[in-house]
């Protein structure tokens, strides 16, 4: 191209020229030219070689289809005849001034390179309609070459038109030389102006391309907001139940879950959703050859409003972007908040029931000291009878056994004292581990009703808690929850426990009943007994004997009596601290089942009112998603019907203009 523009300095010089040598030629009539323009002549017919040169180097090395070769090779021929009579006409119609040039110095050698430059621009022309088609060549260099030969031939034709002028003769054409003018005229003003098409309809291509890159950029937006939502999803949902469902690829490859995804509106362009390969072939496909579509007029307004319009909505579409961006802050903020107060919660909650359990162990101590004291105060008023009268057998048997068991009470009353002093002792240690948590400010645990978060102000950036703080609470969180598992499986322990303390109880209840049996047994034996000594003692046969043999009865039958007290007060205390045991462990069961409903019917209702804040906003991202693809989808229609109308619009301008070089 730099080569080709060479010509236009001297095209300018000798025009300058020639109009000097016009004036000079109406005002003097000079008969012969000087030698320094002789010179430039021969500078110019270089340069004029030079340039037709490097034309059939180029035109040689053009490719265009057949059909326009052969549409365009008989007007070509046509044309092409023309000239040459009209050059021959020119040598045969001025021979005497040939003749009175070739007698001038150099003069021939100046018009034999003025043949061979003719006849090698017939050559280009005739070697540019026999090039063969071959229709794989690329469109944008074959719109190149076609450039820069339109190019080289309107520099030709000019310098051409200088020489004409410059050596005296006129070039023989069928058109009058003002209409002459005007066409070459028309010729460059219809060029500049495929080039002015040509440049806005490559920038046209680029504002397409940007707004898709914009689009884009807005897809991978959308992309990372779901992600982020399942995230906060999934912190959520971490220790509070099953998780929602989702499908086995989204946690792999980042896509959206069964759960997520959701079949489009009626109305919704989701389902004959054009692809995007054909709207980018269409608007970047690069056609800049001549039959590719070129925008409307540089300047139109509706054009520029169009893009107006779009760069409009894509700002309000970044506006929204951080809108939505700020409410996921937000959003994932009330969710620390809400773990936090979580953890705190759990914390309260064991405090509370060891406070609880600290509580019900006083009160049953206390309940034993009372019937200590009740029991002690029972046995300081009973005094012992102090009767001196001659007592028989059966009643110095039963006081032996009334202080046989009177002495065993004592005994049972000084152990339970001592356990009452153990426990006493054991929940003053247990005191200080002991802490009622401090009651929570008005509104701190309350759930806002538009969102269901907790209400309270909320934290303008993230950033105030640092990254330490966090990992401690989500430690200090992890922890609660593994106390919590091992509270669990301590309450399973318990209640396996009790089971088998119900098992062991119905045992006891049946070695009670045996003994009360064996009791019973023994008293009509003894009964039986003393009838045989009245019927004996009546009958006082060897009396001395009969005499002996009794008391030493009675005193092996007291001997079994006390045996068999002292069992059942150990069977007694044995079922006694089996009871209170099951008295203990039940309550215990009892309030873990009553706290355990309590926190099951509050999580409920949070998960209940997350999972419904949850739908709502799937609801509307869903919505907005479906007003984007509908906006998308009514934008690519209209840059498809501009781009139609661009390219009928080119066409046109395309064959009015080789209606013109024709």
């Amino acid at each position: 191209m730099d080569n080709l523009q060479q010509p236009q300095a001297p095209g300018r010089r000798t025009g300058a020229t020639v109009d000097h040598r016009d004036e000079t030629r109406g005002g003097s009539q000079a008969p012969y030219p000087t030698d320094s323009e002789l010179a430039q002549c021969e500078a110019e017919v270089a340069v004029l070689l030079k340039i037709i040169g490097e034309l059939n180097a180029k035109m040689g090395s053009l490719q265009v289809p057949r059909e326009e070769d052969e549409s365009r090779s008989s007007p070509d021929c046509d044309s092409g005849a023309p000239q040459l009579c009209s050059s021959d006409g020119e040598v045969g119609l001025s021979p005497a001034r040939s003749v009175t040039l070739a007698k001038r110095d150099d003069t021939g050698d100046l018009w034999s390179e003025l043949e061979k430059v003719l006849s090698a621009l017939e050559c280009s022309v005739g070697t540019r309609s026999s090039v063969p088609a071959q229709t794989t060549q690329d469109l944008e260099k074959e719109t190149e070459h076609l450039t820069a030969a339109r190019n080289s031939w309107v520099k030709v034709t000019l310098v051409l038109e200088e020489m004409e002028r410059e050596f005296g003769f006129s070039y023989c054409s069928a058109l009058p030389p003002v209409e002459r003018q005007q066409y070459q005229r028309d010729v460059l003003v219809l060029y500049e102006h495929n080039v002015q098409l040509r440049a806005s309809l490559q920038g046209r291509q680029e504002e397409l391309a940007t707004s898709e890159g914009a689009l884009r950029e807005l897809e991978d937006e959308k992309k990372k907001l779901q992600e982020k939502l399942l995230s906060l999803k999934r912190r959520w949902f971490v220790g509070s139940g099953p998780s929602l469902p989702c499908s086995p690829s989204s946690s792999s490859s980042g896509g959206m879950s069964p759960f997520w995804a959701s079949p489009p509106f009626p109305g919704s362009p989701l389902l004959p959703r054009r692809p995007t390969s054909a709207f980018s072939t269409s608007s970047t496909g690069g056609d800049t050859s001549p039959s590719c579509p070129s925008p409307v007029m540089p300047g139109s307004p509706s054009l520029e409003t169009e893009v107006e319009r779009l760069q409009r909505c894509l700002e309000r579409l970044k506006a929204r972007n951080e809108r939505l961006t700020a409410a996921l802050e937000r959003r994932k903020g009330e969710s620390e908040q809400i773990s936090m107060t979580l953890s705190r919660h759990e914390a309260d909650h064991s405090a509370l029931q060891m406070a609880l359990r600290y509580c019900e162990e006083c009160e049953e101590t206390y309940q034993d000291l009372l019937n200590l004291y009740e029991v002690k105060r029972a046995a300081g008023q009973e005094q012992p009878g102090s009767g001196a009268g001659p007592g028989s057998t059966e009643r110095g048997a039963a006081e032996q056994v009334t202080s046989s068991h009177a002495r065993l009470m004592a005994v049972d009353f000084e152990g339970q004292v001592m356990a009452a002093q153990d426990k006493i002792d054991r929940l003053k240690r247990n005191r200080a581990a002991v802490r009622i948590p401090e009651p929570s400010p008005e509104g701190a645990g309350k759930l806002s009703p538009d969102t269901g978060t907790l209400a309270g102000p909320r934290r303008h950036s993230v950033s105030q808690s640092s990254r330490e703080d966090k990992a401690a609470l989500l430690y200090e969180l992890v922890t609660v929850r593994e106390e919590m598992s091992e509270l669990r499986g301590a309450v399973q322990l318990l209640e396996k426990q009790r089971r088998c303390l119900d098992w062991t109880l119905v045992v006891q209840k049946a070695q009670d009943a045996a003994g009360a049996l064996i009791l019973d047994n023994l008293r009509e034996e003894l009964e039986d007994r003393n009838v045989q000594q009245q019927r004996a003692a009546k009958s006082g046969a060897r009396p001395s004997s009969v005499e002996g043999s009794p008391v030493q009865r009675n005193r092996a039958i007291l001997r079994e009596l006390q045996a068999v007290l002292q069992r059942e007060q150990l069977l007694r205390r044995r079922a006694a601290a089996i009871r209170d045991a099951l008295d203990c462990q039940l309550s215990d069961s009892s309030s873990q089942r009553r706290l355990s409903e309590e926190e099951v019917a509050r999580l409920s209702l949070a998960h209940s009112k997350i999972t419904a804040a949850y739908r709502n906003a799937r609801r509307k991202h869903r919505e907005q998603l479906w007003r984007l693809e509908k906006q998308v989808a009514v934008v690519s229609e209209r840059h498809v019907a501009q781009i139609t109308e661009l390219r009928a619009t080119l066409d046109k301008l395309e064959g009015r203009r080789e209606e013109t070089v024709l």
